[in-house]
């Protein structure tokens, strides 16, 4: 156990939480996967609102149609019993597992598929917010009882869905209702369709970027072996008064970081600023002289004090 009171201090000053350089601005890669998203739960919702009326309307013209074959009276007025049973969902599909054209598994997942509708309608706010550049917002989430999150795989599943249950009912010599919906909503699909391939090639893109630029700031941040260690720490309390403002210890310090050919990022990083405040400091920076500017001595630096929310 050491002595020096200032390696005590080093232990007891209370750490930061990290804190975002952006302050809340989406970067490009998670504005481009927001809207990627918000492609693809639009077609969600319409697929499995699709895939829903194709199960109830397809087995209910198959019953009209039975009972009208074989002459049975009060056949359509059990038809439109069955259209209008709140478990008229659970009723076709009982039929079609019933008449050998679902499986078991089959139902399950389309059951499953067409509950994404509810999940993204009623919990909308929990599909993106892993988006967020809010480290505690995502650690919240992470951890949030029952959230739903975005299935990517929803929409091809859906689309095979749909048209595994046409060619089963066609192999069933089931009636196919033809729909003017899916005319009316056929070119906003392919628009659609396109700019989600658009969108997935420039995700990609991003991700190549994001994952290079998060190595280079990773390599910068460490500063063992330096002279900024310790009670010279960036991070120490009396380099700021407050958020984002540097005392003239914290103006140095950050000169410092520059003068090592730290990059605006790793300094936002280090000394807990946003990333324009350190944009700004690096131009203060070169207007001293740069790598050429005449360094302060830490002992000729006046101290300050500084006020510490538990002085309020």
């Amino acid at each position: 156990m050491t002595d020096d009171p200032d390696d005590e201090r080093n232990r007891n000053w209370p750490r930061r939480h990290y804190t975002d350089p952006l302050c809340g601005h989406l970067p490009e890669l998670e504005r481009c996967m927001i809207r990627h998203r918000a492609l693809q739960m639009i077609l969600i919702l319409y697929h499995a609102e699709e895939l829903k009326r194709d199960v109830i309307n397809g087995v209910a013209a198959q019953e009209k149609l039975r009972h009208s074959l074989d002459n049975q009276s009060g056949g359509p007025a059990e038809s439109a019993e069955l259209l209008k049973d709140r478990q008229k969902q659970k009723r076709a599909f009982d039929m079609l597992v019933r008449d050998g054209v679902l499986t078991a598994d089959e139902r399950k997942q389309m059951v499953n598929l067409i509950g994404q509708r509810n999940s993204i309608a009623h919990h909308l706010d929990q599909v993106t917010a892993d988006l967020s550049t809010d480290k505690s917002i995502r650690d919240y989430v992470r951890h949030y009882p029952n959230r739903q999150s975005h299935d990517y795989q929803a929409l091809d599943q859906l689309r095979a869905a749909r048209r595994l249950l046409s060619e089963r009912m066609i192999g069933k010599h089931y009636i196919i209702q033809l729909s003017v919906g899916s005319l009316f909503f056929n070119a906003t699909e392919k628009v659609m369709t396109a700019d989600l391939k658009a969108l997935e090639s420039r995700i990609a893109k991003l991700l190549r970027t994001r994952r290079d630029d998060i190595r280079a700031v990773n390599d910068e941040l460490s500063l063992e072996g330096t002279e900024l260690t310790g009670t010279f720490d960036p991070s120490w309390p009396e380099n700021r008064y407050g958020q984002g403002r540097l005392t003239p210890r914290g103006v140095e310090i950050c000169y410092r970081l520059f003068d090592m050919g730290k990059s605006p990022m790793a300094v936002a990083h280090l000394m807990d600023l946003s990333l324009s405040s350190a944009r700004w400091r690096q131009h203060l920076w070169t207007k001293t002289g740069g790598p050429r500017r005449i360094r302060r001595d830490f002992v000729d630096i006046a101290n300050v004090r500084v006020r510490h929310r538990c002085d309020d």
